[in-house]
């Protein structure tokens, strides 16, 4: 059997993960490794980024052993997805209350009484808000705040991107897009679909406003592609019908841009993820009423 066809073979949830692992990688590699090279940071650095991810699957797993539950998508694996997008400032004991904060609305919420509430984006925009009004939200690492480093279109393909703290490849966001497609399981309609209606946007926007240049920086967003590859096709928060894929996409596609020239280029797409969730979530209600009715 070839390595491609193990590859697919693989159950989703366990791909995910393998993906999560070169992510945390390129994302320590730009926050750690070339920070504490350049000396921006001491050491400690380069095993303190490690914590996140590690933590938050770790608190995940013990959530799970003490509540003895088991479900396709753990607290474990939430944990780990939720630490990829984190903004650079923000302090591990924030991060560990959030977690369980995730853990419980998974747990007692999501999976228990099925509800379609993205949690993982809920917690994301609210941990965001705190360290907005606590004035501790940042993305950019000492190095990039320095400005005496220069990063060239290409440093930004390989994962130099303003992003979340291991979302910053576009190269390995792509590359994993394209191997999640081959899985049966994975709704790569959504993706493809939204990425449609982002990009259309981008175009009439970047026309309208004669500047090429706004078109060539956020074509490739490392933010964008992360949360449409990773975080919009989930089964737990995305429709499974042809109308509504259709529907959820075309809303999270066309709402990223102004949600991004509103709010800004890291948070945007969050936003339209949680409007489009929302939205469905509305309709969803609506058409059980009237069924039941």
């Amino acid at each position: 059997m070839s390595r491609l066809h193990k590859i697919i073979r693989i159950p989703l949830t366990r791909k995910y993960l393998l993906f999560f692992v070169f992510l945390v990688l390129g994302g320590w590699y730009k926050n750690a490794f070339l920070p504490v090279k350049e000396g921006f940071y001491s050491n400690t650095q380069l095993y303190f980024l490690f914590f996140y991810p590690l933590l938050g699957g770790f608190l995940g797993f013990l959530f799970d052993k003490v509540c003895r539950k088991k479900f396709v998508y753990s607290n474990a694996f939430f944990g780990v997805l939720f630490s990829l997008g984190l903004p650079i400032s923000t302090p591990l004991s924030v991060f560990v209350i959030a977690c369980f904060l995730l853990f419980i609305l998974n747990t007692f919420f999501i999976q228990k009484k099925d509800w379609d509430l993205h949690v993982v984006v809920f917690l994301h925009l609210l941990l965001v808000g705190y360290l907005f009004f606590s004035q501790q939200y940042e993305y950019s690492n000492l190095l990039e705040k320095s400005g005496l480093f220069v990063y060239t279109f290409l440093d930004q393909l390989l994962g130099f991107q303003g992003s979340g703290l291991f979302t910053s490849s576009v190269v390995l966001l792509l590359v994993s897009f394209l191997v999640l497609c081959f899985d049966y399981y994975y709704k790569k309609e959504i993706p493809l679909t939204s990425y449609g209606f982002y990009l259309l946007t981008l175009v009439l926007y970047s026309f309208w406003k004669m500047d090429m240049a706004f078109l060539l920086t956020h074509v490739f967003s490392s933010t964008v592609l992360f949360v449409l590859v990773f975080l919009a096709p989930l089964d737990l928060f995305s429709p499974y019908s042809k109308k509504r894929k259709t529907m959820y996409s075309f809303l999270l596609g066309v709402g990223i841009l102004p949600f991004s020239l509103w709010i800004n280029f890291y948070e945007g797409v969050y936003f339209s993820l949680f409007l489009a969730n929302l939205l469905i979530i509305l309709l969803n209600a609506i058409q059980n009423r009237l069924f039941r009715s």
